[in-house]
């Protein structure tokens, strides 16, 4: 079974259709609320439109690559999106009431095959520097920050975000 077709013992990963985007949506929100609570009450609605969701899978379209994760029903639990033209590990989500179940590990997994089969020598990837369970995370896949920085804008709040980079 390739990258694209991984299963465990009760989910799949695909490729994100377009019929996916409320779900990868939902997903996002769900873990932003969860996840992101140092953004305070910004995280209380939702950050992206329906329209933002559809053009994040146009967006993913090969070379590009958007994975989602579901269960045995076919809903979408998690999902991550690769750049394999920079080696960018750009997103990776999965709904908290998923946490814990080895999702994230598998989307990782499963992008960093996608980026090695691109290949690229490197993963590299942005995270909130107070996304402390993300940070740890990646750490534990490997993921070392190699000292340069970002500032992204949510809603008018700023966010500083960190670059890790990990050897594949």
């Amino acid at each position: 079974m390739s990258a694209t077709q991984t299963r465990t013992p009760w989910i799949t990963l695909r490729p994100a259709v377009r019929e996916d985007a409320p779900a990868i949506g939902a997903v996002f929100d769900a873990a932003v609320r969860a996840g992101w609570t140092y953004l305070g009450d910004l995280v209380a609605e939702p950050m992206f439109t329906s329209q933002d969701w559809d053009q994040l899978i146009a967006d993913h379209l090969p070379p590009n690559i958007l994975l989602v994760a579901v269960d045995e029903t076919g809903g979408v639990v998690g999902y991550t999106a690769v750049h394999p033209g920079d080696g960018e590990m750009f997103l990776l989500f999965v709904h908290p009431g998923y946490a814990g179940r080895g999702i994230g590990r598998t989307l990782l997994a499963a992008a960093h095959d996608a980026l090695r089969a691109a290949g690229c020598p490197e993963a590299f990837l942005f995270v909130h520097e107070r996304n402390e369970r993300a940070l740890a995370v990646y750490t534990a896949a490997g993921y070392r920050p190699d000292g340069s920085d970002r500032v992204s804008d949510f809603r008018g709040t700023r966010v500083r975000e960190l670059r890790l980079v990990k050897q594949l």
